[in-house]
């Protein structure tokens, strides 16, 4: 009986031995096969876009050199990404593309995951956004809209993204630092929202520079303010909230990866280290170049990232509350 207890502790300390040493093998060998990117909006928005670019350069051979494939799971209001990440493997092989809106996504009742399932691993960007209408439409600025908002509540549709979302928050904030009501249309991305401000489907909409900037060269779309602290040389001739007389503390948007909870530290590190190649190479300066709504805004420190949410998830469920969200 001895010997067999003898014989069953050794096999057990073996299996222990041998499930650590593959453990450790694997964050060393990390990555040796496909990564998966999941990208929290709709194919046709500019974070989309950014995915994109981030997989693409995030596979070459002196980022993470395997390849990076991007699913998108927008619906939900980042439930469908949430719920996802959070039921595969802390190893690395799964990565969220997470951005502001998680601020509010993740105060929803709707969103089923907790905080503390996800880590906020670097933050990269920031987007700037518009809000524009139909170069068809009666309203030749933005006072013209808050002016129509005002004489008839509750009538003007403003095209945005989810609800909960950066983009939620930015209509009705702008709209109420002008006194007035306005209906938020929330949509699975900002380029669904863009497509029916084009097809008069909703007489006003919110996009980023990028988004808006063809229609506007085309004369479709014409921009009626950037919500912005400062005018944006895309649209040297649009103002700014504050500059109508609307000034309030404005939320940007980020973009940004956020990992599983429990993933190995030397995995995040070599996630740290790619990312950083990423923001340095010619693809991202010409992703730059070609995208006048961003702005490069690159931080990997995990305690500043970890400040920096809490203090927004904090700001962003005060807001819902006064708005009515929550």
């Amino acid at each position: 009986m001895n010997s067999l207890r003898t014989f069953t502790k050794l096999a057990l300390t073996a299996t222990f031995m041998t499930a650590g040493l593959a453990q450790v093998s694997a964050q060393e060998t990390y990555p040796n096969k496909p990564v998966e990117l999941v990208c929290s909006t709709s194919p046709g928005s500019t974070a989309a876009q950014w995915c994109q670019m981030l997989a693409q350069v995030l596979s070459q051979k002196d980022a993470l050199g395997v390849p990076v494939n991007v699913a998108f799971k927008g619906a939900g209001s980042g439930n469908e990404a949430g719920v996802y990440v959070a039921g595969r493997d802390n190893d690395g092989y799964t990565i969220l593309h997470a951005n502001a809106s998680w601020s509010g996504y993740m105060n929803l009742p709707t969103f089923e995951r907790s905080v503390d399932d996800f880590e906020f691993l670097a933050r990269i960007e920031k987007f700037i956004y518009a809000l524009g209408t139909h170069s068809q439409q009666p309203y030749q600025t933005f006072d013209d809209v808050v002016a129509a908002a005002k004489e008839k509540p509750g009538t003007i549709a403003v095209a945005g993204n989810k609800i909960g979302s950066i983009h939620h928050k930015h209509i009705l904030s702008v709209f109420s630092a002008a006194d007035a009501e306005a209906v938020h249309i929330p949509y699975e991305g900002s380029g669904d929202a863009v497509r029916d401000v084009l097809g008069q489907h909703v007489p006003v909409g919110l996009g980023s520079i990028g988004q808006l900037q063809p229609h506007v060269e085309a004369g479709t779309i014409r921009p009626l303010v950037v919500l912005n602290e400062e005018r944006v040389a895309a649209f040297p001739d649009v103002p700014t909230p504050a500059e109508l007389g609307y000034d309030y503390p404005i939320s940007h948007q980020w973009q940004g990866i956020f990992m599983k909870a429990g993933t190995p530290e030397e995995v995040k590190d070599k996630i740290r280290a790619a990312l950083t190649m990423v923001v340095e190479s010619p693809e991202y300066a010409e992703y730059l170049k070609n995208s006048p709504h961003v702005e490069k805004n690159f931080e990997t420190d995990g305690a500043a990232l970890k400040s920096s949410f809490e203090a927004e998830l904090e700001d962003y469920q005060e807001f819902m509350k006064a708005n009515g969200i929550l």
